[in-house]
């Protein structure tokens, strides 16, 4: 009771300004309790006084005809929720331009509570996703395998070891799993909002982020100092990549694998030998689609050479698959 008396308090407070007119006229209208004519802040204190009259059991002085104009949203009651309906329609009236359509009262109550049902987007779905019946592709290619996998959203990646010279003896060995926050979701979905279009379809925001990936993270040493890396060697791959802009090849094809974990593809790591004789420790990433592994690199661009066509950069290619269905 207390609460509503300070709302009926704020009600009294708000200065009547300006006259609108009412959805009929002569006697009570609909959200013009008082009968004046006009819809404002004092049909709404009016209708929570009655109503805190009403609530106590106490006999009001309102007839059937006055109470009726006071139900402003239709549901049969006037109570604390029809008086914040009418003070609502009140300012929209205040602000209304002197040349505009004024809406009736309940076409505008139903506006309200149409945007309340429909919220415009909701911060747990997944945007990175395509929207459905985009062109997959021709049957066969790459475009449409990637397009048309069977996709189930995930958390964890995990990392495999098929080092010669592992603990497991040289064989592929599991090694932890790498978890894609929802700090992570949040970045990404940041990242899709701004870079994707409606008209791409999953395989185009996979290779556009692995471009992107590409040509916009810088190597985290070097001319730089090997201590860049400590700027980013306790963040996650998508906060490396996508908020410092800095990595190695673990944050680069990490930061790619979280991206595909996140829309769905069963996607896992391998930390490996990339030179002969057990040299140069390398990470990639790996997907497994309908039964089949490709493997997906992305790097920096000083291995790039465009005059030979050599880039140290590949796209879901089944050819250069090294690892796929071993778990130990």
């Amino acid at each position: 009771m207390k609460k509503l008396f300070s709302a009926v308090f704020a009600v009294l407070c708000i200065a009547l300004m300006g006259a609108f007119s009412a959805d009929a006229s002569g006697g009570y209208a609909l959200g013009d309790v008082n009968g004046d004519g006009v819809v404002d802040s004092s049909d709404a204190s009016a209708v929570l006084a009655y109503y805190s009259v009403a609530s106590t059991g106490k006999q009001s002085d309102w007839d059937d005809e006055r109470i009726s104009s006071g139900d402003a949203d239709g549901d049969g009651k006037t109570d604390s929720s029809d008086a914040s309906y009418i003070l609502a329609y009140y300012s929209y009236l205040s602000t209304l331009a002197s040349d505009a359509e004024i809406l009736p009262i309940r076409e505008f109550i139903s506006d309200i509570n149409a945007d309340k049902a429909s919220p415009a987007e909701s911060p747990d779905k997944n945007y990175v996703l395509a929207p459905e019946g985009l062109d997959p592709g021709e049957t066969g290619t790459i475009q449409y395998i990637v397009n048309t996998a069977e996709l189930q959203s995930h958390d964890e990646i995990p990392l495999y070891n098929i080092k010669g010279d592992n603990a497991n003896g040289g064989k592929p060995m599991f090694v932890r799993n790498y978890t894609v926050t929802e700090n992570d979701k949040k970045i990404l979905n940041d990242f899709a909002r701004e870079h994707f279009t409606d008209d791409m379809t999953n395989y185009d925001r996979l290779k556009y982020t692995w471009e992107w990936l590409h040509f916009n993270i810088t190597y985290a040493n070097g001319s730089q100092g090997w201590n860049t890396y400590d700027r980013i060697s306790n963040l996650t791959f998508v906060q490396a990549c996508f908020e410092e802009k800095l990595g190695q090849c673990i944050q680069y094809n990490g930061a790619f694998a979280e991206m595909m974990a996140y829309m769905g593809y069963d996607v896992y790591m391998l930390e490996k030998w990339n030179g002969a004789n057990f040299t140069n420790q390398h990470f990639i990433s790996e997907v497994n689609i309908n039964g089949l592994g490709y493997s997906t690199e992305v790097g920096e661009t000083s291995y790039d050479s465009p005059s030979s066509g050599y880039y140290w950069m590949w796209l879901f290619d089944h050819s250069r698959q090294e690892f796929f269905g071993l778990e130990n």
